[in-house]
């Protein structure tokens, strides 16, 4: 049995969500602020026994941020259990949570285990029974709303319920099991069905038998140690059967003989008579009792198993140890401990928040690596945004977090891919091949805002030097980030892009490798796979919007060449790749006054001479703000970033533009900029812009990232 599926309805930015997880280590990644430690948390609520959470805690805070108004919502956290084994089914609390009849189209949302059983626990933080009673009663809208506003905190009630089969991330199921609130309308509590919130159930049966510890980014292991319940005790509270008799009864015996030898020191047995003589002094010796000073060591085993610790072997105490040691140490204890409990629990659950904390790079790897072969015995569930840890990970048991404005969507990156494989790639095995290609490329997909993919090195190199140079900022501060595809198979990388998985732009930028007319270099077969390669693109994502394909007429050497002003920056370069000046001179006039045809040739034979590579590079050191970005690359690049483009980065970018240029056209810009506090103020700045240079690059990316 593992935990399948958790569910999260209403709580903080996690509006509704729904995680998916698997046996073994499993990863939830995010931005900052996406909500990582808020779905912790929520997965702690319902099942961490050590974590007690009840209406006394509960905050206005806890409601979703989206809500208008928090009164009379529910707050719905529901696990998911799968592979319950008829060994499983042994256990009491297996029996309990497992639906009598499974509900087919329940289950048609979810990916699960089949020919095994699964089981539910929730819980619903709701208004208690009498006021859900009074709202459904409400004689109209300004009645309604009016009980509504009495609604204090400890009116609301925690309800545990097993056996649930509801999505409960479905809005219109949580309408059907709330009501419309924002239309003043409330079910009737005494209508409540069973099969959809469940049968009320006893969450201690679940603690009994599903242990979860969490481990935070910065716990302090110290302090954990020295706690009465720590893990060692844990562990020696489950081996102490395991003792032999004469190994307990030698151990009882030493105690007796050592408390002897303690009672009989005289300074010892010296402070009971002093004792004494004071209480005669003090009450008489009628009525003064007669003490005396012993040691009393306790002789069972449970007491003397508080005063085992560890301690590093080549220092004096365990305080000496780093925390990123320290927090290694913790994880190694609790799962040692787990495994000595192997008989006692069911499922043995460690969340660990940011393993990255204090521990280094090399080690992260090998902890999480480590930690997959605990999947027998433990599932482990890990929040973090190492990209270290994220090259790593498993991209089945990887749950991604995106902010979307007040509310955070999970999204899984292989969700569906399996069946997108066998029927557009004919390849069972398709996701297997994924995970080995994205070795190195995952931790761009899964942190980026928005994805480029590229043909090659010459558009690796080139593109974010452009963009810097003509627009002022970089592909990161954008959110972009840039795949060398290193070959056309952009198919393979791009259908992770998707409604149903990875919900994030993705702009593909290819060539057409078309050859102008009356040029002598070029390959016309390059044209017809180009022409082909486009269509076969549109084909399988035309319907996807996620997924736009952006054609370089030619090849990005030849477009850039197309630029009149760029045509400067290849002459320049012109002197490090050649070193003959009759070459040199030759190539810059056709550069300035020949015929498209004669320039195609120049510079197919350029690139050609020193390959696409380094004369990319040298273009890149070559250019500058006046350069002009071909105009598939500059809409390609607006598709990618749409996500995080806000007035501050178009602020950035025209006070760039404004600063860089000369001449009088740009004074009065640079007047108004200079004064422009107020968004209103570069809002006219901006607008000036505009109305005067659309021709530009940065124009045209405004319009193409549709800003008015």
């Amino acid at each position: 049995m593992y935990l399948k599926y958790l569910q999260i309805v209403n709580y903080k930015n996690l509006k509704s969500a729904r995680f998916e997880f698997a046996k073994g280590a499993n990863t939830i990644i995010g931005e900052n602020d996406s909500g990582k430690s808020n779905a912790l948390t929520a997965m702690r609520i319902l099942l961490d026994d050590s974590y007690f959470y009840n209406t006394k805690r509960l905050k206005e805070s806890d409601f979703s941020y989206e809500l208008d108004d928090w009164k009379g919502h529910w707050i719905i956290i529901s696990a998911f259990f799968d592979d319950i084994t008829e060994k499983d089914r042994v256990n009491e609390i297996c029996a309990e949570l497992s639906p009598e009849e499974e509900d087919v189209n329940f289950l048609k949302s979810y990916i699960r285990c089949k020919d095994m059983r699964y089981g539910t626990v929730s819980l619903f933080i709701r208004p208690n029974k009498a006021t859900r009673t009074k709202l459904f009663n409400a004689t109209d809208m300004e009645d309604f709303e009016d009980l509504r506003s009495k609604i204090k905190l400890n009116d609301y009630e925690f309800f545990y319920s097993a056996r649930s089969q509801t999505d409960f991330t479905d809005e219109n199921n949580y309408e059907a099991i709330v009501g419309d609130i924002s239309n003043s309308k409330y079910t009737n509590p005494e209508d409540e069905d069973c099969a959809v919130l469940g049968s009320s159930f006893n969450i201690l049966h679940v603690w009994e038998h599903v242990s979860l510890v969490f481990i935070d980014a910065l716990r302090d292991v110290e302090t954990e140690l020295r706690k009465p319940k720590n893990p060692i005790r844990r562990i020696v509270d489950t081996i102490e059967g395991d003792i032999s008799e004469s190994d307990l009864d030698e151990i009882k015996q030493r105690i007796k003989g050592l408390n002897k030898k303690l009672s009989s020191i005289p300074q010892i047995s010296d402070i009971g008579q002093l004792i004494n003589a004071k209480l005669i002094e003090m009450i008489g010796m009628v009525y003064s009792p007669n003490i005396k000073l012993e040691s009393r060591l306790k002789e069972d085993f449970a007491t003397l198993a508080k005063y085992l610790t560890i301690s590093p072997s080549d220092q004096q105490g365990i305080e000496l140890l780093g925390l990123g040691h320290l927090n290694i140490l913790y994880m190694a204890l609790k799962l040692v401990e787990f495994e000595a409990n192997r008989n006692h629990e069911i499922l043995n659950i460690m969340v660990i928040e940011e393993p990255e904390a204090h521990i280094h790079t090399h080690i992260q790897k090998t902890l999480f690596n480590s930690l997959q072969v605990t999947r027998d015995y433990t599932q482990v569930i890990m929040s973090t945004h190492s990209t270290h840890l994220s090259e790593v990970a498993d991209i089945e048991k990887v749950n991604v977090m995106k902010n979307s404005g007040q509310r955070t969507i999970v999204m899984k990156p292989t969700t569906g891919l399996s069946e997108f494989g066998a029927t557009e790639f004919n390849n069972k095995n398709f996701i297997t091949s994924l995970t080995r290609y994205l070795d190195a490329k995952r931790s761009v997909l899964l942190f980026s805002k928005g994805v480029l993919l590229v043909e090659g090195d010459g558009e690796e190199i080139l593109i974010p030097a452009l963009i810097k140079a003509a627009l002022g900022v970089s592909l990161d501060e954008l959110g972009v980030g840039l795949i060398n595809i290193g070959s056309v198979a952009f198919e393979n990388i791009a259908c992770i892009f998707d409604k149903t998985r990875i919900q994030r732009n993705c702009a593909i930028i290819t060539d057409s490798d078309a050859v102008v007319e009356g040029a002598t270099k070029g390959k016309p077969r390059a044209a017809e796979l180009g022409e082909s390669r486009k269509q076969k693109l549109d084909k399988l994502f035309t319907n996807n919007p996620y997924i736009k394909t952006f054609v370089a007429p030619h090849t990005l050497e030849i477009d850039f060449a197309n630029e009149k002003s760029n045509r400067e920056f290849i002459k320049k370069i012109l002197l490090t790749v050649y070193k003959s000046q009759e070459t040199i001179t030759n190539y810059s006039e056709i550069l300035d006054s020949g015929t498209e045809a004669e320039r195609y040739d120049v510079v197919f034979i350029s690139v050609n001479h020193v390959k696409k590579g380094w004369y990319a590079t040298l273009l890149a050191t070559s250019v500058d703000y006046t350069v002009q970005i071909p105009k598939y690359i500059i809409e390609a690049i607006a598709f990618a970033s749409r996500e995080i483009i806000d007035e501050q980065i178009i602020w950035k970018m025209v006070r760039y533009f404004c600063i860089k240029h000369e001449g009088a056209p740009f004074l009065g810009l640079k007047t108004q900029m200079i004064k422009a506090n107020s968004l209103e103020e570069r809002a006219i700045v901006i607008k000036g812009f505009r109305d005067n240079f659309s021709d530009e690059t940065l124009s045209i990316f405004l319009d193409a990232v549709g800003w008015k």
